[in-house]
C-alpha cells in the first residue's frame, strides 16, 4: 500500500468522507511536510525555506481543523423538526466563529514569535502561510 493510500485511509477514518476535500487535505499535508523537511535540511544555509515550511504546516493545520469542523457540523440533511435549518445554522455559525478566532489568534501568536524572537523573513512566512492558496485549488480542480 502506497503512502498516498495510507494517508487517504487515515483521513477517511478521521472524518474526511468527501474525496475532493480529502485529496486537498492530503496534498497540502504532503507539500507542507516536504517543504518543512527541505527547510530543515537547508536551515544552516537558508533559513527562509525553514520558516516557509513551518508556516505551511501551520496553514495545513488551519485548513485541516476548519474542514473537519465543517464536515462534522453540517448535517447531510436538515432535521424534520427544524424546517428552515435556523437553529442548526446558529450553532454552526457560533462554533465556526469561535474556532476561527482561536485559530487566528494561535497563527498570529506563532507569526509574532517567528518575527520578533527569531527574526524570520516576513516574505518566507507569507509564502508558507499562502501555500494553501495554491495547493487547495489545484487539488480540487485536478482529478488525480
Amino acid at each position: 500500500m502506497s503512502i498516498i493510500e495510507q494517508a487517504d485511509r487515515r483521513l477517511w477514518r478521521r472524518g474526511f468522507i468527501h474525496a475532493p476535500l480529502r485529496r486537498a487535505v492530503r496534498n497540502l499535508f504532503f507539500f507542507s511536510l516536504l517543504l518543512a523537511a527541505a527547510g530543515t535540511v537547508l536551515l544552516p544555509w537558508r533559513a527562509e525555506f525553514f520558516w516557509a515550511g513551518i508556516m505551511s504546516l501551520l496553514s495545513f493545520w488551519n485548513f485541516y481543523t476548519l474542514a473537519l469542523f465543517i464536515q462534522q457540523a453540517l448535517p447531510l440533511s436538515i432535521p424534520g423538526e427544524d424546517k428552515n435549518g435556523a437553529s442548526r445554522a446558529r450553532i454552526v455559525k457560533k462554533g465556526l466563529l469561535i474556532r476561527s478566532q482561536l485559530r487566528l489568534f494561535i497563527t498570529g501568536f506563532f507569526v509574532y514569535i517567528a518575527l520578533v524572537f527569531f527574526q524570520a523573513n516576513p516574505i518566507a512566512l507569507a509564502v508558507g502561510l499562502s501555500s494553501a492558496l495554491i495547493i487547495i485549488p489545484v487539488s480540487l480542480i485536478s482529478r488525480g
